[in-house]
């Protein structure tokens, strides 16, 4: 429960920070795919193993206005374990960086991170039984550990899009178990992540050096 609303809070944080944008802020010229639909971005559920399952989603529907969607799933079949995707679409590359540094400064997965007394703690580094990285996004963050429970997050940006994906692990430590994904089964699910983003790409370019 506490690793759910942590994801709550931070996914909450995401939406309303990236709608904070200075008024003075001249824009520049729109990256391509700008009015397209951001949810068509988000994982289909078709790359979960069999009983997991949609929980819920925003925005309901798919709106190409809107820059900032999040889809959660869960396995249902256990009645355990669940898996979030957060993407934000900044109107430039810029913003973009910032967001993706923010989401990689997280307490977490920083070095000197210190748990509160009594929490699980792992340190969160790349897993060795996971070797997919992006060749295509422009950073690229896996990282597994223990927080309350095991979990594998991604971090990832590809142009002027950032996206947090969070996964259960399906893991034991010491007399601890948790409910979730195998590693070959998370690394699918990023697979099929990063090829969302590959097709998205190929279809709008960036002809030009955009800042």
């Amino acid at each position: 429960m506490k690793r759910k609303f942590l994801i709550t809070i931070l996914v909450t944080t995401i939406m309303l920070a990236c709608n904070v944008i200075p008024a003075f802020k001249p824009k520049p010229t729109p990256l391509p795919g700008w009015r397209s639909s951001v949810s068509a971005l988000l994982v289909d559920d078709t790359a979960f193993p069999d009983g997991w399952v949609r929980e819920r989603e925003f925005p309901d529907t798919p709106d190409p206005s809107i820059n900032h969607v999040y889809r959660q799933w869960w396995w249902k079949a256990r009645g355990d374990g669940a898996s979030n995707q957060a993407i934000w679409r900044a109107y430039t590359i810029v913003d973009a960086k910032e967001q993706y540094t923010e989401l990689r400064q997280q307490s977490m997965f920083r070095p000197d991170f210190t748990p509160s007394p009594g929490d699980l703690f792992i340190a969160f580094k790349s897993p060795p039984e996971i070797s997919f990285r992006s060749e295509i996004a422009d950073e690229f963050f896996l990282a597994c550990g223990w927080l309350y429970e095991a979990q594998c997050h991604v971090i990832s940006r590809y142009r002027n899009y950032v996206t947090f994906l969070s996964l259960d692990l399906e893991s034991e430590y010491q007399g601890y178990t948790t409910v979730g994904m195998t590693y070959s089964e998370i690394e699918s699910v990023v697979r099929a992540m990063d090829a969302k983003f590959v097709e998205f790409l190929s279809e709008y370019p960036l002809f030009i050096s955009t800042p």
